[in-house]
């Protein structure tokens, strides 16, 4: 199993499960003796709550995302085939949409035991609304392994560093046709003047361009501090995970050790008890052996007086056979 298959686990596990799950995950590496893949698992960021809540539909509401990216498509066809009507048409129909879609993921992400703040929600429309502008946004979507929203204009690529938790997981760009490859649709032959009702509306879109340019440069500052405070509680979670870990293990080795201290001191106790045992028994035998002594000294003596009494009784005897 590599580092993709683990993320695929972790990122599909509800949001408060996913810190203790992916440090469960790295000392199970390490203790298999896969040290480098046990490092970049730990290093696995937790994703937002609303890049978590996309990861969601990615894996539980597929076809409603698949939706959504496909009119992305489709707007990104339009917008090159400079085709005004099937652009209105479309924004239209990615409003609906996108509407939908996000009311789909707050409720797969209730399901789950996660409720999707009004603003979080927010950044999961600007997320959606950037991979259907960005076709290398729209597979770091399908992935379900964001760790951050994303934001675009339409006019440039979306910034993904540190987006997606597996970059090698992501498919490799298709790189697109020549332009003289690719003539756009509704072109008109060279030398054919635009017509009018064209010309106004390229400037309106130009104008729309534009705003849509500063929006997004606002929304992009504003999500830089957002990543950066998401990160900065992140690593605060993780510290604070760690330490309540090293506590715990640091607990469990303390209770170790006052249980081997404790037994320690009972075998210390024990020992003591049969040192003045053996220096009582050792006394015993002393006094045992003195009296024995003794006793040895006594039957001697009383062997010697009944010995003289048999042979005083035996004199007696023969004093009396040889009277008449």
């Amino acid at each position: 199993m590599d580092l993709a298959d683990v993320a695929h686990e972790l990122y599909a596990l509800p949001l408060a499960e996913f810190t203790a799950a992916r440090n469960a995950r790295a000392k199970r590496a390490r203790s298999e003796g896969q040290p480098l893949l046990a490092k970049q698992i730990a290093k696995l960021p937790k994703p937002s709550t609303a890049a978590w809540a996309v990861n969601v539909l990615a894996r539980r509401r597929r076809e409603e995302l698949g939706q959504v990216l496909d009119l992305g498509a489709s707007l990104r066809e339009a917008q090159e085939g400079l085709d005004p009507a099937a652009m209105r048409a479309l924004g239209r129909e990615r409003s609906r949409l996108l509407a939908a879609v996000v009311r789909d993921g707050r409720e797969a992400a209730g399901e789950l035991g996660v409720k999707v703040s009004d603003a979080a929600a927010e950044e999961m429309e600007q997320t959606l609304h950037a991979a259907m502008a960005d076709p290398e946004a729209a597979d770091a979507v399908r992935s379900g392994l964001l760790v951050r929203t994303l934001t675009g204009s339409g006019f440039e690529p979306v910034d993904l560093a540190g987006a997606v938790a597996v970059p090698g997981a992501l498919p490799e760009p298709a790189s697109p046709p020549p332009a003289q490859q690719r003539p756009a649709r509704g072109a008109e032959p060279e030398g054919t003047e635009t017509p009018r009702t064209q010309r106004a509306d390229a400037d309106a879109e130009a104008r729309a361009r534009d705003r849509a340019q500063r929006e997004a440069e606002q929304r992009e500052a504003e999500e830089s501090k957002r990543r950066e405070r998401e990160q900065a509680e992140t690593d605060l979670a993780d510290a604070e995970q760690g330490l309540a870990e090293s506590e715990a293990e640091l607990a469990e080795a303390q209770a170790q050790a006052d249980t081997a201290s404790a037994r320690r001191n009972e075998i210390a106790d024990e020992l003591d008890r049969l040192r003045r045992r053996i220096d009582e028994l050792e006394e015993d035998l002393a006094a045992a052996e003195r009296e024995g002594a003794h006793a040895d000294r006594a039957r001697r003596l009383a062997s010697r007086l009944a010995e003289q009494g048999r042979r005083a009784v035996q004199r007696a005897r023969d004093r009396l056979a040889q009277l008449p």
